[in-house]
């Protein structure tokens, strides 16, 4: 015969180790949807020595972070290379075409985080691999969030690219005598907490 008492200490075991996980799991970052009406993924630079500006009007984004559980956030960015649009017909008919984004093999570009930190003054540092055409490389990049603990938030990025580490122009302009090596990216992406 069981002894009675031996019975309530194990069903406490029971109810303790179902309990646990609650306790011990770390909450998910919460995910983002973008507002894309209020959202922008552009870049800039020189071409004769004029400046230029353009953006991707065809892009998604997959947003998890947690200022509390930045091992758990993470960053995800597609864009269709296609959809780039400068305002300029002859800037425009070129960027699609073999020597620079060649749509036609390298439909779209990707940037996945590997991990995002601290950064300075309040701003985090987002690392990852950066995909365009055939070539990958890790990049970091400072972002800034703001309000934290509102909605929606904005997150706002600027950095610089070297085309020719991706093989943007390589051919056509390799010593960037015509277009500036270095092209500045500056995201503005406004998004919301789901559900």
């Amino acid at each position: 015969m069981v002894d009675p008492m031996t019975n309530r200490f194990f069903a406490g075991l029971v109810l303790a180790a179902l309990a646990l996980p609650a306790f011990v799991l770390p909450a998910a970052a919460a995910t983002y949807a973008v507002d894309p009406a209020k959202s922008t993924v552009a870049f800039a630079g020189t071409h004769a020595g004029e400046a230029f500006t353009g953006a991707f009007g065809a892009w998604q984004a997959e947003i998890a972070f947690d200022p509390a559980d930045l091992a758990g956030s993470s960053l995800k960015v597609s864009f269709d290379p296609a959809s780039a649009s400068t305002g300029n017909a002859m800037y425009d008919g070129t960027l699609p075409q073999a020597d620079w984004f060649n749509v036609k093999e390298f439909p779209a570009a990707t940037f996945t985080s590997t991990r995002i930190e601290a950064g300075a003054d309040g701003a985090y540092v987002a690392t990852g691999t950066l995909t365009i055409r055939d070539v990958a490389k890790e990049i970091s990049f400072p972002f800034t969030l703001t309000p934290l603990g509102q909605a929606p938030v904005v997150a706002k990025a600027s950095f610089t690219l070297d085309r020719l580490a991706f093989n943007l122009g390589a051919k056509s302009d390799p010593k960037a005598e015509w277009v500036s090596r270095e092209i500045t990216i500056t995201l503005e992406v406004t998004a919301s907490p789901k559900g």
